[in-house]
């Protein structure tokens, strides 16, 4: 009886959390949030045309910050400018 009862509570368990992972998909937002008046999704994708790979892209002030992975199993930053998607140094004058 104890094992039908913890398999049910699993079973429901899995079933709650399960949409809240699946909404939780990192640069590829569906919820509308724009950065410099671009979708995060169409962001991403610009830069993968690019040759750029991210883990996400996020607004650093008047410029695009997207997390690039790097060799050492972490990611590094890099910026980019929002109107032409050209990688730019945040210390630009």
């Amino acid at each position: 009886m104890k094992t039908l009862s913890i398999a049910a509570i699993l079973a429901v368990t899995s079933f709650s959390i399960a949409p809240a992972f699946a909404s939780d998909n990192g640069a590829f937002n569906s919820d509308g949030t724009t950065i410099h008046g671009r979708s995060e999704f169409a962001l991403v994708s610009a830069l993968h045309d690019r040759g750029v790979v991210t883990s996400g892209v996020e607004a650093w002030g008047d410029l695009i910050l997207a997390w690039v992975p790097n060799d050492n199993g972490g990611s590094t930053m890099v910026f980019f400018d929002p109107d032409n998607l050209q990688q730019v140094n945040p210390n630009r004058g």
